[in-house]
């Protein structure tokens, strides 16, 4: 079964740049925490069955398993943001490098796909806290 902790410790295995990489049961408690900054966290968003398939002895399941990385970097000099934007965007382009088409269970799993990314917050401690969303399929049974 592929969990946060495993895309924890490929961006752990990946990526140098950042001062935290860890996982969040959910985004409010990384939020409400006060994380050293730049850091990660890897949180599960969604989980859901694609399809199965009946087998001799029991029944494949196809599941869908989407994760967010979640980003937050210090914002000093400015307080609309467009500096943490700058300092965001090769966190990303690692992050994506790190998952996009990386297959965490070369028995079960296949390639994982990103899915996109949006602003989550822009905080009154001058953190800018982003999302991208990373999706898995893994056959089960």
């Amino acid at each position: 079964m592929i969990t946060a902790d495993t895309l924890v410790g490929r961006l752990k295995a990946q990526i140098a740049s950042v001062k935290s990489i860890g996982a969040s049961a959910e985004l409010d408690a990384a939020i409400e925490g006060t994380p050293l900054t730049p850091s990660l966290f890897v949180i599960p968003l969604a989980e859901s069955i694609a399809g199965e398939l009946e087998t001799t002895g029991g029944v494949d399941q196809e599941e869908m398993l989407v994760f967010g990385v979640a980003y937050v970097v210090a914002n000093q000099r400015d307080p609309r943001g467009a500096s943490a934007l700058t300092e965001l965007a090769p966190l990303r382009t690692a992050v994506k490098g790190a998952l996009r088409g990386w297959v965490p269970d070369e028995e079960s799993g296949e390639p994982m796909l990103f899915r996109g990314g949006r602003l989550l917050r822009l905080d009154g401690n001058r953190r800018l806290w982003w999302i991208d969303e990373f999706q898995v399929t893994q056959w089960s049974n």
